[in-house]
């Protein structure tokens, strides 16, 4: 997939600008990539790695390979830097879980059972306010375990494009861009997945 014209000043910038560039460039988009290692890191190694180090770990790869980026640039430059800060946890969980490694995408906190980091009420605040009615959002701790459990019903890609919308707070082309579809099709899949949850939600009832 090509990057779009919108990407050429960020391109521009980081091929006239070096490492202070790539530093600036990164700063813009840390809090979108912190809060992608707080989803999708292990609970068993929440108490072993820091989303921080792994950022800066994230930073030093990206540095460090940005030459080689810049000669072929068939991402986004924040698409590029999650590809890399998503590879650097599927080693960490390799490292520390070896054969209890589990698919790294399904590794979310809106998951656990121990309800660390995001949870179910972070995606629930962030639907649209179609998908609920008045009374449920009275019942909202209600809505918050129906919202758990049909998560759990959804297929790995519906889950995902609702996890990358709604808590990594992408937008659509961005998704479109982590996908590897193009923005119609990233669109779609968004809107089926919101259908598929709410009826799973209504199987739960």
């Amino acid at each position: 997939m090509a990057v779009g014209l919108d990407c050429d000043e960020e391109l521009d910038r980081l091929r006239s600008g070096g490492s202070q560039a790539v530093a600036e460039m990164f700063a813009r988009y840390r809090e979108k990539l912190l809060r992608m290692i707080t989803l999708r890191l292990d609970g068993r190694l929440l108490s072993k790695v820091d989303g921080e180090d792994v950022l800066q770990e994230a930073f030093l790869i990206s540095d460090r390979r940005i030459s080689d980026y810049l000669q072929e640039p068939s991402v986004p430059f924040f698409v590029w830097l999650r590809q890399i800060t998503s590879q650097l946890l599927v080693d960490i969980h390799r490292r520390y879980l070896g054969a209890q490694m589990r698919d790294v995408r399904q590794e979310l906190a809106v998951l656990r059972a121990d309800g660390a980091g995001a949870s179910s009420a972070s995606l629930v605040a962030h639907l649209p306010d179609s998908l609920t009615s008045p009374s449920q959002c009275a019942a909202r701790s209600e809505l918050v375990a129906e919202m758990h459990a049909a998560l759990r019903k959804l297929a790995e890609p519906d889950r995902e494009v609702l996890i990358l919308r709604h808590l990594e707070a992408l937008g659509n082309s961005e998704v479109a861009e982590v996908l590897g579809i193009d923005k119609y099709a990233a669109s779609k899949r968004y809107l089926r997945a919101l259908a598929r949850l709410q009826s799973a939600m209504d199987g739960h009832r």
